[in-house]
């Protein structure tokens, strides 16, 4: 009892969240010091102790298949362990290799589990039920099968809406990101029609088993063809259209579900080989849509319809309150197409929008959008985390969600322009600035968290 009262008073001066009574997230949890556990396992019991570590393994793949850091996965798997009765269970991160030990008494031998995990549509509603699991164990409310029957239930579950349903979410984040870039409302109308169209070929490719490697040169190539016949289209008729605005929005739609992001936050966590793997495989995908976005410019270009010289604009000029509301519906957008929930797209529009305010008030001083992203990101990630708490849903739905609008598609497309155009330097220098931007954006998501962390940690957690 005693061990209960230290976890969960809070230092009142140095954590004022604790002192507030916010509930703890997952993570708070899985980073103090474990609780008594409610039926320890029988560390000679083979079969037992394989199911902690099966159960425990289970809960972290559904994470990092839904872009969880690998720092906050292992933590939170290594909480689901020592829950258990097992506080020496490690848990390893290796790219799409998870796996877990642990050593028992002299005379047994230890034992390990591995498991691959296979990458599919993220579903945010399944990580927000895999972190209310996560709390019921690390309280000690379920046991262990009671815990694996409740994972095995997650996992089969089905999406909360339909696949249309999602579609019109991304629709929604291309057409707030055209509207964010200083686009016309027949603009975002396009781009919405653009991102119907990529997502259901793309499914149908799928579908097919084609790797997304040239999905992705399919979704660059419908991106840039749909933004250069939309401009050739209504061009004659005095409508302005700028297809850099649109291509940009189609790229960040194609590269919201990927996980640049992600891996630059391995690296700042201390798990360089797993952020190496996603890099290289953003990269690679990214690679995909570019070279679909150059084949569409190639063959207008032959067709003598070249888009017209791009605006030196990068983060847009749309009015300050039409950029923040149209972050906020973006960031909603993408939580609808990652299957949230209700409350978590409210929460994930609300932290869009502040970070855009952020962002606007920053770049409004002339320190540039690499410093305004970060500290955007940096407020998402606080603001994030609180609200998240609060509504109790993880923080990575929220702040996944919030940053999305801010992803350098016009910068990558402003880059790659420059060099299809003989423009080399300047290409390669819009290149590292949409890196640097993805670079700020990471840190300041890490960043913010940890202080959110920090100030709802307990006394517990500092002894």
């Amino acid at each position: 009892m005693c061990t209960v009262e230290t976890r969960d008073a809070p230092a009142p001066l140095t954590r004022p969240l604790a002192w507030l009574g916010l509930r703890k997230s997952a993570m708070d949890l899985a980073v103090e010091p474990p609780l008594s556990p409610m039926a320890p396992v029988d560390l000679d019991d083979d079969g037992a102790v394989t199911d902690v570590l099966n159960l425990a393994l289970e809960i972290g793949g559904i994470l990092l298949s839904s872009g969880e850091g690998a720092a906050d996965t292992v933590a939170q798997a290594e909480s689901v362990a020592a829950a258990f009765g097992l506080p020496g269970a490690t848990v390893e991160v290796t790219f799409t290799s998870l796996t877990i030990g642990v050593n028992r008494r002299r005379g047994r031998p230890p034992i390990s589990v591995i498991r691959v995990v296979n990458y599919r549509t993220v579903d945010m509603t399944r990580v927000t039920r895999v972190s209310r699991l996560i709390d019921l164990v690390v309280r000690r409310q379920l046991t262990v099968d009671q815990a694996t029957a409740e994972v095995e239930k997650i996992v089969a579950s089905p999406h909360p809406h339909s696949f249309r349903v999602a579609v019109l979410g991304w629709a929604m984040l291309g057409c707030a990101v055209v509207i964010q870039l200083g686009g016309s409302p027949l603009a975002g109308l396009i781009s919405m029609v653009s991102t119907f169209a990529l997502m259901y070929a793309n499914r149908a490719l799928d579908r097919h088993r084609l790797p997304s490697f040239f999905q992705q040169v399919v979704g660059g190539f419908i991106a840039a063809a749909w933004a250069l016949a939309a401009y050739v289209a209504v061009s004659d008729n005095f409508i302005e259209v700028q297809p850099s605005q649109l291509v940009a929005a189609g790229i960040i739609v194609l590269l919201a579900g990927l996980t640049l992001v992600g891996a630059i936050e391995d690296a700042i966590t201390g798990f360089p080989v797993t952020s190496a793997g996603r890099g290289v495989e953003t990269m690679v995908m990214t690679g995909g849509v570019l070279g679909g976005i150059t084949i569409g410019l190639a063959a207008f270009d032959r067709l003598g319809m070249s888009p017209p010289p791009i605006d030196p604009a990068i983060a847009g000029n749309a009015a300050v309150h039409v950029a923040v509301l149209a972050a906020g519906v973006g960031a909603a957008g993408f939580a609808v197409a990652s299957y949230a929930t209700v409350r978590s797209t409210w929460l994930a529009a609300a932290v869009g929008a502040t970070g855009m305010l952020i962002f606007q008030a920053v770049t409004a001083t002339g320190l540039g959008v690499v410093v305004g992203s970060a500290l955007a990101a940096c407020t998402m990630g606080l603001f994030g985390g609180i609200l998240a708490r609060i509504a109790t849903v993880p923080p990575l739905v929220v702040t996944v969600a919030g940053i999305t609008p801010f992803l350098p598609g016009l910068s990558v497309y402003r880059g790659l322009s420059a060099l299809t155009s003989d423009q080399t330097g300047i290409g390669l220098g819009l290149m590292f600035q949409a890196l640097a931007i993805a670079v700020a954006l990471a840190a300041g998501i890490v960043f913010g968290e940890w202080v959110t962390r920090n100030l709802r940690r307990s006394a517990a957690a500092d002894q």
